[in-house]
């Protein structure tokens, strides 16, 4: 039998919105923040290049997750399913009673959301902007698979630094123009991922004593959006490209949004 554990380390509502469904499964509350540390600049620069090696030898994951979407019209929530990879990732939102009420994929170059209720599917092309639409905050869905899995993104080759002193301290980079700030933890870990653009998001990432992910929030101020995702549980995987493609029967109505 597989050992299921959380993740380690050692995508408003609107067109192609969340048809979420509501769980009535208790979570349990989380320990507090963890405090974060001050690094000097080669300390920062070292601890990006370990990431960004342990990034390279993630080949997937498999998890069973608590999800919610809070927008300005209320909060959603559901249980899902996640499958991820380095390229891509599938959820899977059931009804109560086991029935599949949403299949989503989000892959290189598209995204594809699938109520099964409605014989309806949504397509786009993957971006920010799609990302928005489907589950309320403007992420990347490459820097949005990272994130699920308490990956922040690499920076451009240029240099890393510290800002803060010993009163704030963090790490920042430069990605694709955009500025990246980051807090990390007394274990090498991030705490929380700032983005600094128009509009920007802040990441916090709650870890167990032994370094597991246990929830990703990520909030959107100017969109008054938040995502929330508690792992129930999770385990490696190696999850084939076919896993994130979506055969649809004949008779769906597909609406194409680009």
């Amino acid at each position: 039998m597989t050992r299921r554990r959380r993740t380690r380390r050692g995508g408003a509502v609107g067109a192609l919105g969340l048809a979420l469904v509501l769980a009535g499964c208790a979570t349990k509350p989380l320990p507090p923040a963890v405090p974060t540390v001050a690094l000097s600049d080669a300390a920062a620069r070292e601890v990006v290049r370990r990431w960004t090696t342990e990034w390279q030898t993630f080949t997937g994951l498999r998890a069973s997750v608590d999800l919610t979407v809070h927008s300005s019209k209320g909060d959603d929530r559901a249980s899902a399913l996640l499958l991820v990879s380095p390229t891509a990732l599938r959820l899977e939102v059931a009804t109560p009673f086991g029935f599949p009420a949403l299949v989503a994929t989000a892959a290189p170059d598209r995204i594809v959301v699938f109520r099964p209720f409605e014989r309806r599917a949504l397509t786009t092309t993957s971006s920010p902007e799609a990302v928005q639409r489907w589950l309320g905050v403007p992420i990347d869905p490459e820097a949005l698979i990272g994130l699920l899995v308490g990956h922040v993104p690499a920076p451009d080759p240029d240099p890393v630094w510290t800002e803060g002193g010993s009163g704030d301290p963090h790490l920042v980079y430069e990605r694709r123009g955009v500025r990246h700030r980051v807090w990390v933890t007394a274990a090498g870990l991030p705490a929380r991922l700032r983005v600094d653009r128009q509009p920007g998001f802040t990441a916090t990432f709650d870890w167990t004593v032994d370094g597991h992910l246990q929830r990703l929030r990520v909030d959107v101020p100017d969109r008054e959006s938040v995502l929330t995702l508690r792992y129930i549980s999770a385990e490696p995987a190696a999850p084939p490209p076919e896993a994130f493609v979506l055969t649809l029967p004949p008779d769906i109505k597909i609406d194409r949004l680009d």
